[in-house]
């Protein structure tokens, strides 16, 4: 197994640990554990509190079937580079559940999304060049 299959396997039984704690657990260094949660916080499959004890963002209920369909049609228009779709899609998956993670987790989705739509959509160039606004 790889350290991130590790990792989310350990946290789906022992929620709440720290990085020193999973360490010890699944017998890798701190650092890479560390290195290995960012990466897996970055992209929504973990999510940390104010006390950096980490917790995986696992649907788990039956109330969170509507939040894997919105978040399976998010990544779809995802790949589709349709980045302000996806945005909206991460919005109502977030209103539709209670489950804390999870809605980190939409919370981590809809913020590189817009940044993606952002990134691709260039600023409007003013209507006037920089000469003429000096002449008036």
């Amino acid at each position: 197994m790889n350290t991130e299959t590790l990792i989310l396997t350990h946290l789906i039984t022992h929620e709440g640990q720290t990085p020193a704690q999973i360490s010890q657990a699944i017998g890798r260094t701190r650092s890479t554990v560390s290195f290995t949660l960012q990466r897996l916080a970055a992209t929504g499959e973990v999510w940390r509190d104010e006390y950096t004890r980490y917790f995986t963002s696992v649907p788990n209920a039956a109330e969170d079937a509507s939040f894997v369909e919105l978040s399976d049609k998010a990544y779809r228009y995802q790949d589709k580079n349709w980045w302000n779709k996806a945005a909206d899609t991460w919005l109502r998956a977030f209103d539709c559940t209670k489950n804390p993670g999870l809605r980190e987790k939409a919370i981590t989705c809809r913020k590189h999304c817009i940044s993606m739509a952002n990134w691709r959509l260039p600023k409007p160039e003013p209507d006037f060049p920089e000469k003429a606004r000096r002449k008036r």
